[in-house]
């Protein structure tokens, strides 16, 4: 019994990294973390620059 439940368990986990894995957004786009990071920076340049100027 507790074999059979350790062994499920693990492949029910396992079933949800990859699920977790599959659906994620960034899988999506082909961009390079070093953009990626370019991006984000500037984004929150931009934000700090709206947020001092009001």
């Amino acid at each position: 019994m507790v074999d059979n439940f350790s062994i499920a368990l693990t492949h029910v986990l396992m079933a949800i990294a990859l699920w977790r894995l599959l659906h994620r957004d960034d899988l999506d786009r082909e961009v390079s973390p070093r953009l990626q990071w370019q991006q984000r920076r500037d984004a929150e340049r931009a934000a700090e620059d709206a947020r001092t100027d009001a």
